[in-house]
């Protein structure tokens, strides 16, 4: 019994830090990448990247460095099961949509009053 108020604990204690800490990561994020945007020329290629730094330092980094910043800039995808699971998705949501259109209707609330008139609208039999 003892170990499950532990781990209960635990849980609280988690989920009440990560409560601070994901806000404060977020906008020490968009800080940086907002406020040390900087430049840098090597071997002729641009590399724009953002993070603290001195202005009055000359600022330089390491062939590591500048891999890490690229690997770090990127996204890749090379699963195909996300791209599958789009391509099932639309169909199934056009049918889903189409399947509930069974009849449309126009009802005025109010007799000699013309109201706004809606987008154009598709119905299937």
């Amino acid at each position: 019994m003892p170990t499950e108020k532990i781990k209960e604990e635990v849980k609280r204690l988690l989920l009440q830090s990560m409560r601070y800490f994901l806000p404060i990561l977020f906008v020490s994020y968009m800080a940086s990448i907002t406020f040390f945007g900087h430049v840098h020329v090597v071997n002729g290629v641009v590399v724009v990247h953002s993070h603290p730094f001195k202005k009055s330092a000359n600022h330089q980094h390491s062939t590591v460095e500048l891999q890490l910043i690229h690997f770090l800039s990127i996204l890749t995808v090379d699963d195909l099961p996300p791209t599958l699971s789009i391509a099932q998705f639309i169909p199934s949501l056009l049918f889903t949509l189409l399947d509930n259109c069974q009849s449309l209707s126009c009802h005025a609330p109010y007799h000699g009053v013309v109201g706004l008139r809606a987008p154009p609208a598709i119905h299937f039999l």
